[in-house]
């Protein structure tokens, strides 16, 4: 008989209920992780009574499946002000299980808001065999007689170590690549953004800003997949400029081992010799380039990040405000769940003012080192492409023409490379992000019309 791990054991032995691809889980804690709201999807799949789930602790419906260091992680976010963005099990009321990608973001108040949905990607799938491997070693040290906290620490390390054999630096590296394409395949399967026919009063007005800010949002993540693109066609071109100049020099040093003397050998070698002096200052500049383009890809994975929570909150919000009357009935808990979003909103907005700002940096200085590389570049390029076309070539023995020709390839190959780093380095900076303050307007509109709503008599 095969010896399953522990979170094997749990997949195989708990009864799974399915989540739709258009039910989004919906609460509020406070500081210390009690509820204090739940929606009907909350309540319904957690297979408790509204009654069970208010005042009690979040981790009413922790699933042990799920590594104590994954929650580590979670805490270490939440405590940093950060959200946070993970697949979790949770073990329903009759112990059945559901997975979620979830999402919790800190409020002003100190509490913490909880909206998740179905997992979509094949994400899942690479983060559960993550999830096996530390709640594996979770399970052994406590067995050992490692106390929890420990044991959390040590799952929290081994999460690390295993992100990181998958290219991943950090937990939040993770989560930036998982929530944009969570969301983004959620909503190609969904029914699209909630709505209400008839909505009059400040329930129209809330469902308008809702869908505006919807569309806001998606213009925004159309520049920052525009960005990205561009972000990385810079970089292969600056890998290309680094191996046709090195191609050269490597070309420059067999030329120097060939048997020739007097005039010829000067006219043949001087040229090159100022290019692999140039090579090494250009080096520099291209590998200060990369490292730039890194930090700059990091800060638009992390602006996709919070674009896509965003929408996730405003769907949340839209899936509320589409179950409202047009004026409150005796149970106002859907308008009275939407304030706690907006706080979420008008923080990721100012978070994505951030996130641009540093992008404005960056492309800055990116646009300036490629305007570097191409001014030291064009000095040597000129003088190898005038002594290409200056030079007998033919009069030179064959193996010294071979290498004439590999020169000619690499030089033709590096000024390629520097049109190219130009044009997206103009590209990068010319590129445009939309307006925030349409965001905080929507923002506005929504906590406004809200206020609107619940006022009414």
């Amino acid at each position: 008989m095969v010896e399953l791990s522990p979170m094997s054991r749990f997949t195989a032995e708990d009864a799974c209920h399915e989540v739709g691809v258009d039910e989004l889980f919906f609460s509020v804690t406070d500081a210390e992780g009690i509820i204090r709201q739940a929606n009907d999807v909350f309540v319904r799949l957690s297979r408790h009574g509204r009654d069970e789930l208010i005042d009690a602790p979040h981790h009413i419906v922790r699933h042990p499946a799920v590594p104590a260091g994954v929650f580590h992680e979670m805490w270490a976010n939440l405590r940093a002000g950060r959200p946070f963005a993970g697949y979790l099990r949770n073990r329903a009321g009759d112990d059945s299980t559901y997975d979620l990608l979830a999402t919790v973001t800190p409020l002003p108040d100190g509490g913490f808001l909880a909206v998740s949905t179905r997992p979509v990607t094949g994400h899942l799938d690479t983060v559960r065999d993550i999830y096996y491997a530390v709640n594996d070693l979770e399970h052994r040290v406590l067995s050992e007689g490692t106390d929890r906290r420990d044991a959390a620490e040590q799952g929290a390390a081994r999460l690390r170590e295993e992100l990181a054999g998958r290219g991943f630096g950090t937990y939040r590296q993770l989560q930036w690549e998982i929530l944009p394409d969570e969301v983004a395949e959620r909503e190609r399967r969904s029914g699209g953004l909630p709505g209400r026919e008839g909505a009059t009063g400040p329930l129209a007005e809330l469902l308008s800003a809702v869908r505006d800010l919807f569309a806001a949002l998606d213009s925004f993540m159309d520049a920052q997949r525009d960005i990205a693109g561009t972000t990385a066609s810079l970089a292969r071109a600056g890998e290309r400029l680094d191996e046709e100049t090195a191609a050269a020099v490597r070309v420059s040093g067999e030329m120097g081992r060939l048997d020739i003397a007097g005039p010829e050998r000067t006219l043949l070698l001087a040229p090159l010799q100022v290019w692999n002096t140039m090579h090494g200052a250009v080096g520099e500049h291209t590998a200060d380039l990369a490292e730039m383009l890194r930090e700059l890809e990091a800060n638009g994975a992390r602006t996709r990040f919070h674009i896509a929570l965003a929408r996730l909150h405003t769907t949340m919000t839209a899936d509320f405000a589409a179950g409202l009357d047009n004026h409150p009935s005796g149970d106002d808990s859907s308008a009275a769940a939407i304030p706690s979003l907006t706080d979420a909103l008008r923080a990721g907005v100012a978070e994505m003012n951030d996130r641009v700002a540093e992008h404005q940096r960056l492309s800055r200085r990116v646009s300036s080192k490629v305007r570097s590389v191409v001014s030291l570049m064009e000095v040597p390029r000129t003088m190898i492409a005038d002594w290409l076309v200056d030079s007998d070539v033919e009069q030179l023995a064959d193996n010294a023409q071979q290498l004439v020709a590999e020169v000619n390839r690499a030089v033709e190959g590096a000024s390629a490379s520097i049109i190219e780093l130009e044009r997206l380095g103009e590209r990068l900076v010319s590129e445009t992000t939309p307006q925030l303050e349409a965001l905080r307007a929507d923002v506005d509109r929504i906590s406004a019309a809200t206020t609107a709503y619940l006022g009414q008599e």
